[in-house]
């Protein structure tokens, strides 16, 4: 089958015929049966040198860059593709996955060899994909062809786009971006607005995939990663149709906002006193204990038995030890059985002394650190106060009237980092604002949550915890791929 090869192709004419319908191309060669927004990103990066795609999750925007990457080696003798993207792990893990199982497939069409990141078909036609970590390495790529894929365009730095400006002098360079809306700002963003002239853009809404076209019959497999109208409905109840989350990941559109307000002022009323009724009789009590760090802030201990807050006391200022003392004393009075302690800071010697002391589990928790759920959150504080707003939001927790606390966990926002993570505004930022730092908060938020149980890969911080975790395309084990 050595005369399917793309490294040896002789009939100049059916290059041309690909060059101009890379939609026969995959199918036809590839044997790959694309949907209509596909075929629409395929056919325009055919007709023209700028594409822009904006799209929610589960779209196959990803998978369609793939098959564009082979299609553009296959049309011409002598071709370069240059894919990048924020992160070495989505180059390797995403775009380029893709690319590797293309190959894998149709290893006797496309030929030549592959790797983690490299096609190489001969010295002057392959595909090279690497990280945004500097811009010099754009420097260097000469074709008269070259096709440049930016994936998760709205994460991309911005001297990277100058850099890829500087490559597209030929007259057949092109370039397309693809991404979720999630910035409103950078190359990405205004490409959508102020430079609409000079791209041509694509938006792809979940209700244009085939979830929900009904392109894709009731008897052929549901393609691999493609988003399911259960996951567009979990997203609507979790976030509601209104919040920045809905926009992005759903609608495929760049939030209103940049920034969003984390828990609404009706949810937080609305657990005020609130009666709980609880099957599980015999809660043992929990405390969250957020420790001051700065002149004004005041240690909090937030104690709750089960999804009752049963109390909320700021401790005065004292030395390490007597503060210590207090929290041990406060745990005894309320037959506390766990303490979850903000360990940053002084919080860590005051961690040190419980455990040393030991008549209380105590367990430090570091913001700061990675998420379980790297995709949806930026880090460990973004995703536990995810959690309590999603307790708030279902009505699983009871708080008392504090009007502190109340006014805390109303000011609290979030925006969205340019990989779609959440993140929670900094208790630095928040002061730098000139707002009291949010300790009350701080408190509660630790106080519901709790480690992560490895045998469940969950974290138990909120209600629905498990469903919470999926992330945000969910993955069949079905064929044909669209991640």
């Amino acid at each position: 089958m050595a005369e399917r090869s793309l490294s040896s192709v002789q009939d100049h004419s059916q290059s041309k015929d690909w060059r101009k319908d890379p939609v026969l191309f995959v199918r036809d060669q590839l044997g790959v049966k694309t949907w209509r927004k596909q075929e629409e990103i395929l056919n325009t990066i055919a007709e023209h040198n700028y594409v822009a795609v904006r799209s929610c999750n589960g779209s196959g925007k990803t998978f369609t860059a793939a098959l564009a990457t082979i299609w553009w080696l296959a049309s011409h003798d002598e071709a370069v593709v240059i894919t990048t993207a924020p992160t070495e792990r989505q180059v390797k893990n995403l775009l380029w996955r893709e690319i590797r199982d293309l190959h894998y497939k149709n290893e006797d069409l496309i030929g030549g060899s592959v790797c983690a990141s490299k096609l190489e078909l001969s010295p002057k036609r392959y595909a090279f994909g690497f990280a945004t970590n500097t811009g010099d390495r754009f420097q260097g790529f000469h074709s008269p062809n070259v096709l440049f894929i930016v994936d998760e365009a709205a994460g991309v730095p911005e001297f990277v786009f100058d850099a890829i400006s500087g490559c597209m002098t030929t007259q057949n360079a092109k370039l397309l971006m693809i991404g979720n809306p999630t910035v409103l700002s950078g190359t990405f963003y205004h490409a959508f607005h102020k430079n609409r002239h000079l791209y041509e853009t694509i938006h792809i809404s979940a209700f244009d995939t085939p979830a929900f076209t009904g392109e894709i019959p009731p008897d052929e497999p549901f393609p691999q990663g493609a988003l399911t109208k259960e996951w567009v409905e979990r997203i609507a109840q979790e976030r509601g149709e209104e919040s920045a989350e809905y926009a992005f990941r759903v609608l495929g559109e760049f939030p209103r906002n940049a920034v969003d307000t984390l828990i609404s002022l009706k949810n937080i009323e609305d657990a005020v006193d609130r009666v709980i009724e609880d099957d599980a009789a015999n809660h043992e009590k929990v405390m969250g204990l957020d420790v001051a760090r700065y002149g004004d802030d005041q240690t909090v201990a937030a104690i709750r038995e089960g999804p009752d807050v049963v109390g909320i006391e700021s401790l005065r200022k004292s030395d390490l030890m007597d503060t210590t003392g207090r929290v041990v004393e406060l745990a005894r009075k309320h037959d506390v059985k766990t303490i979850y302690v903000d360990e940053v800071g002084v919080g860590a010697g005051i961690l040190d002394r419980l455990k040393e002391i030991g008549t209380i589990k105590a367990i430090g928790i570091n913001g700061g650190k990675a998420p379980y759920d790297k995709e949806r959150h930026l880090n460990l504080r973004s995703q536990m106060f995810d959690a309590l707003r999603e307790r708030f939001q279902n009505g699983d927790i009871s708080i008392p009237d504090d009007p502190e606390l109340i006014s805390q966990l109303a000011s609290l926002t979030y925006e969205f980092t340019s990989l779609g993570q959440m993140k929670l505004e900094s208790k630095q930022k928040i002061r730098q604002s000139g707002r009291a730092s949010p300790d009350k908060a701080d408190a509660l938020a630790l106080a519901f949550t709790a480690p992560l149980r490895k045998e469940l890969r969950i974290w138990i911080g909120g209600t629905s915890d498990q469903q919470r975790l999926q992330p945000p395309h969910h993955r069949s084990s079905r064929a044909s791929p669209i991640p």
